[in-house]
């Protein structure tokens, strides 16, 4: 499979231009980056991701929910945030109180529902 240029399997829906036409802007940056000595997967990955205006998390797509690209429990109800809470809320009490840090990447869905 070296050597050949990978290709979507013919039951998957075709990119829209607009999409491919990112892909391969990106693509050209990183071949341009990897020129004739390669890429390091760190430098490779670094800019797949957080290359300005074309990387995965700095091109302005919608990530959660399900116009995005994936979907996770706390997007999808607030049972998640519940359990959590009563845990949380049971931990704390063992504790004689402090304070939660939701460090997640998402939207903050997490964290609102866990408030209410």
């Amino acid at each position: 499979m070296m050597g050949r240029p990978w290709q979507l399997p013919p039951d998957w829906p075709a990119p829209a231009p607009e999409a491919r036409a990112h892909s391969e802007r990106l693509a050209g940056l990183i071949r341009s980056e990897a020129g004739e000595t390669g890429l390091s997967f760190a430098r490779y990955m670094e800019l797949a991701l957080y290359a300005p205006g074309l990387g995965y998390y700095s091109a302005g797509a919608r990530k959660f929910g399900e116009a995005g690209d994936f979907v996770t429990a706390p997007e999808l109800t607030p049972l998640f945030a519940r359990a959590l809470a009563r845990t949380c809320e049971a931990g704390l009490v063992a504790l004689g109180g402090g304070d939660l840090l939701e460090l997640g990447a998402g939207s903050g869905r997490l964290a609102a529902d866990l408030l209410d």
